[in-house]
């Protein structure tokens, strides 16, 4: 998709995107921790997730992504299963071997917000990958958050709220849209490519009813009034391409599948999506790229390039 704001040629921004660590560790944690919603994660990680998610996979393509290079890395949540301090303690050390955290940007998911976690317990372990350009050192991140690199606007949305037993759902919540509709205001009057990056979809009826976003309907006429020119999230472990309406055409919004995944399912499988984004006379030139696991060699395999 070619985009409408005036622009030079230069050379490409490269962002890559992945999601959904599903890091779980519960050994040595007291009983106590699991009598609230942790026990039914903690079942569905013995029971099933044990088994779709491995971190070998994840190392596989931690591998991969270093080979590849690129300017930026977006990571759309979840990186733990049960949001304990051992698990957001491996989150870090991925991350770290991903990249600096000038280099990483994350957005945290609903497994990151399981239950109600003191800060220094939880996100204060990687709030340097969440910060954005003008965070005070340590403090908690205030969403949306903004890390400008060259021509690009990378938004940080927060949909990770604790929430009753069963539900994976998100939600955005009145302040922060009203934010984020001042961030894209004025990324926009400085002509900036804007990427949303949100863990849960913003698209109605993209999940089952339990994961949705609750307000989603609400992000509808912001992202109408004042556009984006990419939004990317995880949630769902599949690979998807949806558009929504904004002020000048549809906007692109892709999701990506688990980064831990084990599964063969071409829709499922383990999954990071390279951009390249290149201002030019007329516009915006957006060319994507899946890098996709190979179970017979364990290898990330790219797949043909598609232009937006």
């Amino acid at each position: 998709m070619s985009f409408v704001k005036p622009g030079t040629t230069r050379s490409a921004f490269t962002l890559v995107h992945i999601s959904d660590f599903h890091l779980c560790r519960p050994a040595g944690i007291g009983f106590s921790r699991l009598l609230n919603k942790r026990a039914f994660s903690y079942l569905s990680w013995k029971v099933r997730r044990r088994h779709e998610h491995r971190m070998e996979v994840l190392r596989a393509l931690t591998r991969a992504v270093q080979a590849v290079g690129c300017d930026q890395i977006a990571v759309t949540g979840d990186l733990t299963q049960l949001a304990l301090p051992a698990e957001f303690e491996d989150a870090r050390l991925h991350l770290q071997d991903l990249g600096p955290p000038q280099n990483v940007f994350v957005v945290p998911g609903n497994h990151d917000a399981l239950v109600a976690t003191a800060w220094e317990d939880g996100y204060a372990r990687w709030v340097d990958y969440l910060a954005p350009d003008d965070a005070e050192t340590g403090s908690p991140p205030g969403f949306p958050t903004l890390r400008v690199r060259g021509s690009v606007a990378l938004i940080g949305i927060s949909t990770a709220q604790p929430t009753r037993p069963l539900s994976a759902a998100g939600s955005i919540g009145a302040a922060q849209l009203a934010r984020c509709a001042e961030v894209l205001s004025e990324t926009a009057r400085r002509n900036l490519y804007r990427v949303l990056l949100i863990h849960h979809p913003p698209v109605p009826n993209a999940v089952s009813y339990h994961k949705r976003l609750t307000d989603a309907e609400s992000f509808l006429p912001l992202l109408r009034q004042h556009g984006a020119e990419l939004i990317l999230h995880g949630h769902s472990h599949r690979r998807s391409r949806t558009d929504l309406p904004g002020p000048a055409g549809s906007v692109p919004v892709l999701g990506v599948s688990s980064a831990s995944a084990n599964s063969r399912d071409p829709i499922h499988q383990a999954v990071f999506r390279v951009f390249r984004i290149t201002p030019t006379s007329s516009g915006w030139l957006t060319i994507c790229q899946d890098h996709a696991l190979d179970h017979d060699s364990g290898l990330f395999i790219p797949e043909p390039e598609i232009s937006l």
